[in-house]
Parts: structure tokens; sequence; C-alpha cells
């Protein structure tokens, strides 16, 4: 009786209900007694004839439904209209020629934008709603939703179809928080366009690509731009590694603490080596350069001769971009080679972060006890919880002890060399931090640096001025500080600030403006998301769906 209340608000009427053990069949027949024609909208009761249609629709406790109607066709009753002979249309129900009802076409598109094709045709499975991944894909697809209401406040980033190769725009309404439309390329013209079509636009929120900002201007020329903020923050702590760069062989005099000749805490005892001292005494013999060391020697060798080529290429006048076709190298690195003073090493001397860092302590109080079997040290570790492999330990204990690798007794502790000091990069990142963020190592070492430092000491005071500004924790009008930069002895600052110049009106706008391109780079990361988990089948179409209406 309610299946038949149901269906009689839809003009049908519930003839049979046939159960088995998965699957229902309801026999239903159309009651209303005209029918408009879908071409002219002419009303007629004329029937010409009736045929039948299977629609599977949502499950029913635990068995699959599916409806059998007999639907009419109608004959049009005005003389001059084309569709001579209609079929009657089944609203609320089902489309035409659909082999589903409209709620099960809803739960099937909910499922596609939540899971994609593959894993929500094996959900739909399981809940008694079998379709294909194909079918999925489609109903996303075809999905136009409601129509957005007209942006006000938008803002543009870029992200990639493939990496280095292809790459689209997305357009975010940020008041809203919802994604507008994402459009190919990044180049600008797509956006000119959209801007074009939506001229409500008051505010554009981008990064500083040029292209953006050339396309705000043209397609939406009354509307402000602004900088984000994260942007000019970045670009900030990359002139002030270049400025840390150019003095790298001064900050590394610097920072660099006499080696210490105090003995390490072990069990081992006898004399103590300090570091350079030749063990003449030790019966210990000198450790053999592992195949690694020898790699990484050459890999080092290489990158010297390198670098001499090209500031040899460079002293007689050829380009950046001649010296990098002349010797295979990418321009950038070309450019840091001519603004280092000496060979750049990306690791000079330090270790890299391993998994039994989080051990240290627990190790050394091991070997401070007399521990010295890998073995033994590795099951112990694996008891706490580690994941780490055999030759992981023993590697790691090598390095504790201050190993020659050789077998034998050791009758002496050697000193491990001083940690080299932070890179031009590592210290960029230490100064970006807020000061009130930075721990007391971090904050003696930028302060000994402008002070002992000179080079430094005015374009870090220059750059700490403008992070203050961009998080507004000062209120130093924009032009006072360009014209500061402008003037200032550190050529990476006065870079910097050109680049400011040719943007000045849109970063002097994220300097007083509240909106920013954080919430563009969430959705980006959401895109991400969606793109990744449909293993491959991600065309633009398909993913600009699911991106857009996806709740």
């Amino acid at each position: 009786m309610l299946l038949s209340d149901l269906l009689s608000d839809s003009g049908l009427r519930l003839d049979d209900l046939v159960l088995a053990q998965n699957l229902a069949v309801a026999l239903l027949a159309s009651t209303t007694a005209s029918a408009s024609c879908p071409r002219c909208g002419t009303p007629s009761d004329r029937v010409h004839s009736r045929y039948r249609r299977l629609l599977a629709d949502l499950p029913c406790r635990e068995r699959s439904l599916a409806l059998r109607l007999v639907v009419r066709r109608f004959r049009c009753v005005k003389p001059d209209c084309s569709q001579a002979i209609f079929c009657e249309r089944l609203s609320g129900l089902a489309g035409a020629r659909a082999r589903s009802t409209t709620r099960l076409a809803g739960a099937h598109r909910a499922i596609g934008f939540a899971l994609g094709g593959e894993a929500g045709s094996r959900l739909a499975g399981c809940l008694d709603m079998p379709t294909s991944p194909d079918t999925l894909l489609r109903r996303v697809k075809d999905y136009q939703g409601e129509p957005p209401a007209p942006p006000r406040v938008i803002g543009v980033d870029d992200w990639a179809i493939r990496k280095g190769q292809r790459y689209g725009t997305i357009v975010v309404d940020l008041e809203r928080g919802r994604v507008l439309d994402l459009l190919p390329g990044r180049d600008g013209a797509a956006l000119k366009t959209w801007l074009q079509q939506h001229p409500g636009v008051e505010v554009v929120s981008r990064d500083r690509w040029l292209a953006y900002a050339q396309a705000a201007a043209e397609g939406a020329p009354a509307a402000r731009q602004v900088a984000d903020r994260w942007h000019l923050l970045k670009n900030l702590r990359e002139a002030v590694e270049r400025l840390f760069g150019r003095s790298s062989a001064e900050i590394r005099a610097c920072l660099q603490a006499p080696p210490s000749t105090e003995p390490a805490p072990t069990g081992t005892p006898g004399p103590v080596l300090p570091p350079g001292t030749p063990a003449l005494e030790s019966p210990v013999a000198a450790p053999t350069p592992s195949p690694r060391q020898d790699a990484r020697r050459a890999k080092q060798q290489r990158r010297a001769e390198r670098y001499e080529l090209v500031l040899e290429l460079r002293s007689q006048g050829l380009s950046l971009r001649q010296i990098a076709r002349q010797v295979g190298l990418n321009i950038k690195a070309v450019r840091r080679y001519v603004r280092e003073r000496r060979c750049p090493d990306w690791r000079p001397g330090r270790q890299p972060p391993t998994q039994l860092d989080a051990f240290t302590s627990f190790i050394d109080a091991w070997v401070a006890r007399g521990g010295r079997n890998a073995a033994e040290l590795y099951r112990e570790l694996g008891v706490r919880g580690s994941k780490a492999g055999y030759d992981a330990v023993r590697r790691f204990l090598r390095r504790r002890l201050g190993s020659t690798g050789r077998p034998g007794p050791r009758t002496g502790v050697t000193v491990p060399p001083a940690p080299a000091p932070p890179s031009s990069r590592q210290l960029s990142f230490e100064f970006i931090r807020r000061p009130a963020d930075r721990e007391p190592e971090q904050q003696g070492r930028l302060d000994l640096l402008c002070a002992s430092v000179p080079r430094v000491q005015e374009g870090v005071t220059l750059a700490a001025e403008f992070a203050a500004m961009v998080r507004k924790e000062c209120k130093l009008p924009l032009a006072e500080w360009l014209a500061k930069a402008e003037q200032s002895a550190s050529e990476e600052m006065r870079g910097f600030a050109a680049g400011l110049r040719q943007d000045e009106a849109a970063v002097q706008a994220a300097l007083t403006e509240s909106w920013s391109n954080g919430p563009v780079e969430g959705q980006v990361n959401r895109l991400k998301l969606i793109k990744r988990s449909m293993y491959g089948r991600a065309g633009f179409k398909l993913l600009r769906a699911r991106v857009l209406f996806a709740a």
C-alpha cells in the first residue's frame, strides 16, 4: 500500500509486485488521461498504442528494485505539428529514453563525484545499485548543476595537468570558498576571456605570475589586483638566500666553530686523538675509502671542474644562456655558479636525517654502558619499535663510535668533526620565520652574521622590515621601503625592489587588503587529490566536473 501511495502522485498504478531472492519487480501502468506533445506542448488524449519500459530504481530491503511500466503513445492533435506521434513523459520519475529512475541516477552521480568510476562501481554493487564505471563517469560529466552566483572576489592560480609540460588555471570564489572554473593553459588567454564574461569581478587575488597580471588588467581593467602575501615572502626568502650565497665564504668562516678536543663519553678507555693529529702510535690502520666515498669525491671533483669552466667562459664575455648550452647545465645552475665565490656544495659533510635519529639518546646510553655489538643493538631497537634495517643500525653505530670501519680493538676515541655550518638555503628559511618562532640558536646565528658580515647586515635589515610589512606588524609605507631598497648597497635587495616596483599596485593592495590566495592553494591540493585518485582517467572534462560540483 505504501508503494502504491507513493506512485499515485506520479500518475502510476501498481498492478503487481513480484519478489525474488535478490530482486523485486513492480508492474506499473500509467493512469493519466492525457499527455502533452513534447514538440508543440498541445495536450492530447488520443492513444495510438502501448509499449513497455523497464527502469532500475533504488533498492528496497536489500533487493534491487526494477519498475516494469506500461506506457502509451499518443497522436498529436495539432495538424501542423511535425511530431505526429509521441510517447508520454514520466515527469519526476525518469527522463526520456532513460534506463533508470531519476533518483537512482542521482545516487549514482553522487557516488561518482565522491569516488570516481572503478571504486564507485564497486561500492554501488555492494549497495544493490549495480552499474558500470563508465556509466558513473558519464553521469558525472553530463551533470550541469546550478549556475553559481556572480562572483565579486576571485583568486587564480596554476596547476599541473602534466608537470613540466601542460598546465591549467583554477578560478576560486574567495567569498564563498568554491571553485568557479578550470581553464586550460596558464598563459592568461583563457583567464582574460573568462574575466570578460564575468564583468562583476571587483578583486583578483593572484601570485606574481606576469601572464595573470596582464590577463587581469586586460580582462577586468576596473578590478583591483592583490598579490599573494605567501608568494611575496617566498620571493623575499629567495632574495635572502642569494644574499647569503654571495657571502658564503665570510658566513662559513664566521659560523665555523673551533673543533673541541674534549673526548666523547664512551666506555672504551684510551688516549684522546685531537682532530688532525696523525695516529702514528695507533696500531689501527687508516680507513679504506668505500666505493660510495670514492664516487662522492669524483662527483665533487666534476662539479669543481664545471664551476671553473663556467667562470672562465663568463670571463670571456659569454652570456648565461650561451654558457648553459655549451656546458650542458641548467641556466639556474649557471647563474648560481657565477654568483658564488666558491664552488657550491649542497651537502658539505652533513649527514642526511635517518629514522634512527629518534633513538639517539638510547644508543648513546647503550654505548656508554660498553655496548659495541651492532646485532645486539639492532635487536634491542626492534623491541622499541625501530623499523631500521641491520645495515642502517651498523652504519649509525659506527658514526656514533667514530670507528675506523676496520675490525680489531680500539685504542682510542676519535673525536667527530665539528658540524658544518648551515647552508645559505637553510639560513634563509631560518630568517623568514617570525622572530618569536625562531630557536635561540637560530636567532644567535643571524645576530652573529649581522654583526660580523657588513655586506649581509643592510640586506637582512631591509628584508626584515619588508617581512614585517607583509605580516602587517609594521606600517612602513611601501614607497618609502622601495626607495630605501633601491638605494641599498645590497644587489639582491635592489633586484627584489625592482621586481616589486613593476607590480607595485598589487603589492600595495596585499599590504592593506585581507584577501589572499590561501583558499586557492587549498583547492589546488583538493584538485590534485581528485586527479590522482582516478588512476590516469582524469580527462579535463571529467576532472572539471568533479572539482566544480563534488561536495
